[in-house]
């Protein structure tokens, strides 16, 4: 079985078809109130997962090399500048997943609702589509273009649980909304076709009352540890959105198999995969769990088992990616590299 789970990257401009998404056309159809204007929207709760100092300060090496080839956010001139810069923020998260989360452009398969965004980035790994990252150019200060930008996220999302409905999954997806100076978080579930009722949207939020993660910029006079500290929150709740997509995704791929070994009724010795990806799937719970417990620790100012709760996190989401039947065989060129290797002329 090939199928694919999608960590989805859709990049949507200014232009005359983003306005072709209405809030109060599309707030019936996930069972909100137009009126509302929002207010009935429900929450789910949102958290954050510690990165150790290692990954973070390459996430920061990352940021500060973008930033000399594109500027500062506030400098860009076109979306593609943008798009390429925000890549920094969450490459290296991507990259502790060691080759099963991968970066597959793709177009998006036609929703329910009519949408004319477009992919730029698309992360695969197995099962169905869990996370989505979607960039809007909009100032999404006026209450209108809010909501509007709101039924953008829902016509996206729901692209993406149509073509999880026929690849026979049944998984959550989050969507992350940034407008180049913050990122929000959604979660669209959609129900069994057969029970008939309407799919549900809802907003994450922070046990500290923040629904919005702010992008901290550097600029003159700003003392570069406030910007360090401001980026690790942000990209800490990428973490978290990351390791739940993760874990997600094997949780459906684990009931689809569970499911077609029964239908098929296939021996045993045919399904020997069947405990990996179980295992692979609690390890990945096991690895959300830690990395949340470390950062609450160092809220709490308990550094050090902060940091220790951070590292053994890290070690069983590798255990969880070794689990995994499939893994990507290549070699990574880094792990090889010498200076006698590379002195050619």
């Amino acid at each position: 079985m090939n199928t694919t789970i999608s960590v989805a990257y859709i990049q949507t401009g200014i232009r005359a078809s983003f306005s072709k998404v209405k809030y109060k056309d599309i707030a019936p159809k996930v069972g909100l109130l137009p009126t509302a204007q929002g207010a009935d929207i429900p929450v789910f709760p949102m958290f954050r997962a510690r990165l150790t100092s290692e990954v973070f300060r390459k996430i920061i090496e990352d940021i500060d090399c973008l930033t000399a080839q594109y500027g500062t956010l506030r400098n860009h001139r076109n979306e593609e500048a943008r798009s390429r810069f925000l890549t920094a923020y969450f490459n290296r998260i991507v990259e502790l997943f060691s080759g099963l989360i991968l970066n597959v452009p793709e177009t998006l398969l036609e929703g329910r609702f009519a949408t004319q965004g477009r992919i730029e980035y698309q992360y695969t790994l197995y099962g169905g589509v869990t996370v989505i990252f979607i960039e809007v150019k909009l100032d999404l200060g006026g209450p209108t273009e809010r909501l509007n930008t709101y039924a953008q996220v829902i016509a996206e999302c729901d692209a993406c649980a149509l073509a999880n409905e026929q690849n026979g999954f049944d998984i959550p997806i989050i969507a992350v909304l940034c407008d180049g100076k913050s990122f929000s978080f959604f979660k669209y579930e959609r129900p069994s076709p057969k029970g008939g009722a309407k799919p549900r949207f809802s907003m994450g939020k922070f046990p500290d009352g923040y629904e919005e993660e702010p992008i901290f910029e550097m600029s003159p006079g700003t003392a570069p540890r406030v910007f360090i500290q401001k980026t690790r929150r942000l990209c800490e709740s990428l973490f978290y959105v990351f390791l739940s997509g993760y874990h997600t995704g094997l949780e459906g791929y684990c009931n689809l198999s569970m499911e077609e070994s029964k239908e098929e009724s296939k021996s045993a010795s045919k399904r020997d995969s069947t405990s990996g990806w179980h295992n692979a799937k609690n390890l990945a719970k096991a690895a959300l769990d830690k990395a949340k417990e470390a950062w609450d620790l160092r809220k709490e100012n308990d550094q050090v088992r902060s940091k220790r709760s951070a590292e053994e996190a890290l070690q069983i989401l590798n255990k969880s990616v070794n689990e995994a039947p499939w893994k990507p065989g290549e070699d990574k060129c880094s792990e090889v590299y010498t200076d006698d290797i590379a002195d050619v002329p």
